[in-house]
């Protein structure tokens, strides 16, 4: 491994511009043998009348189509054409069909042709180009790696989706700006593990009164939210940003203990949700949710548990549910209604060890001394003394830095020891020199001891081999024309597999059982896909993945309108994407069909989601697995509150958003892109006209109505719930209806009933049905399409790559094997490891 070896995007790139200027400066190639008997008359006889020199700009045009499947935009427009002649979509029903063997021939031809095609243009020399690491995967690696706990994604410039996720190599790119801050995160990695001084014992407890008088501008929501008896704090209704209920901020960054002693009250005798938060001192952001528990009713009792907290943090406590308090016309002495009461909070700590065992990652055996005692020591001057009882000031006007009797002789230990961990495999002596002297080179220069490795660390943490995950071959085609072999080596299968299910790097079994190169050997790999499902890392798993497919991750991007829906509230919406992450684990783990992310008789719940979805018997914040009631209209993914919500924008739903996300992310048959003429439609949120009028209208284009025949159904299954998840008959609206519809009060508080739901469609197929339940139905008569979805993108996501043409048999051979076993899903993840896609490069 050269230090040289600078496998940047950019040389990718220039070298895919070579290749693409040689293809489209040369003459088009002729059409290969066999296309003008097997697909041409088809083309003739069937499509050129819609598709010939008359087609619509834009449209798809047949009769002059250049037959060259080694041209990728080409060979995608060839694809499309298979696709909907395989399917029967195309030629329309309402035209002449072509003959079976007439269709049949040229759907050989064309999958025969196109297969070959992607072989040697796409997967010659592997299927991914050059992949870096994407911001969570550079934090994760980083803490894995390092033994701390940072927020560095944020430092880092945002990450392009492809292909529906952020973890793809063609949208991955690396600028000057990426390499700056990936320098600036490692930088703060390298100095977070060097204490600044030995633990400073921090404790701080505050009475309800205490809380009240030094939380900021408490005493504003006394009175209206919160009231004092005695020394003792009550709390109604969720505490305004001014308002916390609050430690004192931390002196130092660790692992803190806090006790809370409290209890819930309220005539109805039952415990309460409340939000275990952080917030940073400055008060330029709000506090982040970090945990959520119910505080049973009763006696108040001690509740501890433990936090991370950054220096300048506050542990606050607070409601997530807002009861309308204005609303009780009795003075607030007199309300029952459900309270937290607190009679004081503490906090203590840090209780991490000394140092911390980050430290020892990257200056084992380096001992830490006051900085004025190094320079000392350095220079031979006369050490100063100590005092016994420094105080904070003091600590931080004079730090503590690791220093080394013989820095160039620990330099060269520490990043020959530092490397291979770093680099995922084995190191080179000429990297390991190109590193070592340059840290060298820094104390030749006057530079201290940290100052010169944190620089060679800061190196390594931002290099090429650190950044990139090594899944290009290294080789290049032997003189005789040889190609490369484009399987993984055990350490490329390490990473590959680590990074699939962990989103971070290998661990030290993995990098043992790829030295011995046995990883690859199925039983072994299976049984590591086994350990690491079973990890508590693999949590990242579900978040990333199960995030990015299902879009958990916009769960905050919009805020419902709080007129028309004023029972949403923050214990919903932290409930939300929880039970979809819950339900996707509990799939995983017990190897449930992957169909049941369609339909099932079971969620996830807890009593405020069952509450919205009408379920009696669910108590408490915790998520369980519960049974749903036979009339539920509930079950599956596409029902819950966390997709019914990043499906709409707020304030209303469209069929189009739904039915393209159902379309995209279930179905996977994403609709075309609409022109770029033609206008969004907007929900008439008076009720003065209904969507599916618009759309009527909209499908009045012969390019639109082509589209909306497969957006629109999915999407009118989706219509009878509101934007949080709510089941509705009928529409809630702001003002008065027009006339002949119902004009009646439906909140008492500005909300009004608008007309009933149009719910109900016909597929693109012909087949009608009244509600999802019978969509639902529909769509499992085609399991093997519902497991091809699932298993494409789980292929996207797991390789860092986008299907390709020649990736279908491989997705069919996995469709066939899971299918005795009802499409288990942890099946699926298994047969994927053991692919070819998987295995190669």
């Amino acid at each position: 491994m050269s230090p040289l070896r600078l496998r940047t995007p950019c040389l990718l790139a220039l070298a895919a511009a070579t290749a693409t200027t040689s293809v489209h400066g040369a003459a088009a190639p002729s059409a290969p043998a066999g296309y003008s008997t097997q697909v041409k008359p088809l083309l003739e006889a069937h499509c050129t009348d819609c598709h010939g020199e008359d087609v619509q700009k834009g449209g798809l045009r047949l009769d002059n189509l250049a037959v060259d499947f080694q041209d990728e935009k080409l060979a995608a427009k060839w694809t499309h054409i298979l696709d909907k002649v395989a399917s029967g979509e195309m030629p329309p029903k309402k035209q002449e069909r072509p003959p079976q063997a007439m269709a049949a021939a040229a759907t050989t031809f064309l999958r025969s042709q196109l297969h070959t095609a992607s072989l040697t243009r796409q997967q010659k020399y592997g299927r991914v180009t050059l992949r870096r690491l994407n911001g969570r995967e550079y934090e994760n690696t980083l803490n894995d790696l390092l033994g701390t706990k940072l927020s560095l994604r944020e430092m880092l410039p945002e990450d392009a989706t492809t292909a529906g996720f952020d973890n793809v190599s063609a949208g991955l790119d690396l600028s000057s700006t990426h390499f700056l801050l990936f320098q600036e995160a490692a930088a703060k990695a390298v100095a977070s593990v060097i204490p600044v001084h030995p633990p400073l014992p921090f404790s701080n407890a505050r009475t309800g009164m205490e809380i009240t008088q030094k939380g900021p501008n408490f005493k504003q929501g006394l009175g209206r939210n919160s009231k004092l008896q005695g020394d003792t704090l009550i709390i109604y209704s969720k505490l305004p940003r001014y308002g916390l209920c609050s430690t004192a901020p931390v002196p130092a960054t660790g692992r803190y203990r806090i006790q809370m002693k409290a209890c819930a009250v309220g005539a109805e005798g039952k415990p309460i949700p409340v939000g275990f938060m952080t917030v940073m001192n400055s008060g330029r952001e709000g506090p982040i949710l970090r945990e959520v528990r119910d505080i049973p009713h009763g006696e108040p009792q001690v509740i501890e548990f433990e936090f991370d907290l950054e220096r300048n943090q506050s542990f606050v406590a607070n409601l997530l549910t807002n009861w309308d308090i204005r609303g009780f016309k009795k003075p607030l002495e007199e309300y029952t209604g459900p309270g937290l009461l607190v009679e004081w909070l503490k906090i203590d700590g840090p209780l991490d060890a000394f140092p911390p065992p980050a430290y020892s990652t990257l200056f084992s055996g380096i001992p830490l001394k006051p900085r004025s005692v190094a320079r000392a020591e350095s220079t031979g001057t006369k050490v100063p003394k100590i005092p016994e009882n420094r105080n904070e000031f003091q600590w931080n006007n004079d730090p503590l830095v690791p220093v080394s009797s013989n820095p160039k002789e620990d330099a060269t230990r520490l990043i020959h020891a530092f490397l291979p961990r770093a680099f995922r495999r084995p190191v080179d002596e000429p990297t390991a020199q190109h590193y070592v002297q340059k840290v060298h080179r820094r104390l030749d220069e006057g530079a201290s001891f940290l100052d010169a490795m944190s620089y060679g660390y800061k190196l390594i943490l931002s290099s090429p081999d650190f950044l990139f995950l090594d899944s290009a071959p290294a080789t290049a085609p032997a003189p005789d024309g040889t190609l490369p072999s484009t399987r993984l080596d055990d350490y490329a299968l390490a990473e590959r597999l680590s990074y699939f299910l962990w989103s971070s790097l290998p661990d030290e079994e993995l990098l043992t059982l790829a030295a011995s190169k046995k990883l690859s050997t199925p039983a072994v790999l299976r049984a590591q896909v086994e350990r690491l499902l079973n990890s508590p890392k693999a949590a990242r798993f579900t978040e990333n993945f199960a995030g990015q497919w299902l879009d958990l991750r916009k769960i905050d991007f919009t805020i419902p309108d709080p007129q028309l829906y004023s029972d949403f509230d923050n214990l919903l919406l932290w409930a939300m994407p929880l039970e979809t992450q819950a339900f996707f684990n509990e799939v995983l783990r017990h190897n449930l069909s992957l169909l049941n992310f369609v339909d099932s008789d079971w969620s996830m719940l807890n009593e405020r989601l069952a509450a919205l979805y009408g379920i009696p018997g669910v108590n408490g914040s915790e998520f369980r697995k519960v049974k749903l009631p036979a009339e539920s209209r509930r079950g599956g993914v596409m029902t819950q509150a966390s997709v019914l919500k990043v499906t709409a924008d707020g304030t209303r739903t469209s069929p189009i958003l739904r039915g393209k996300w159902v379309l995209e992310r279930i179905i996977g048959k994403p609709p075309s892109p609409p022109p770029p003429d033609i206008p969004a439609i907007e929900p008439d949120i008076r009720g003065a006209t209904t969507i599916r009028q618009q759309l009527d209208l909209h499908r009045n284009s012969t390019a639109c109505a082509s589209c909306h025949v497969h957006i629109d159904p999915p999407g009118f299954a989706l219509e009878n719930y509101d934007p949080i998840g709510n089941w509705r008959d009928f529409y809630r609206v702001t003002t008065r209806t027009k006339a002949g519809q119902v004009d009646v009060p439906y909140t008492g508080r500005g909300v009004y009933r608008g007309p009933n739901v149009e719910k109900g469609s016909t597929t693109h197929e012909g087949r009608a049905f009244n509600d999802i339940t019978d969509y639902k139905k529909i769509l499992l008569e085609d399991k093997d399409q519902l497991a091809r979805s699932l298993t494409e993108k789980l292929i996207i996501y797991g390789t860092g790559a986008d299907i390709q043409f020649a990736d279908r048999e491989v997705v069919e051979a996995i469709i066939t094997k899971i299918r005795p076993t009802q499409y288990g899903l942890r099946d699926l993840v298994h047969e994927i490891t053991q692919s070819r896609i998987f295995l190669n490069k």
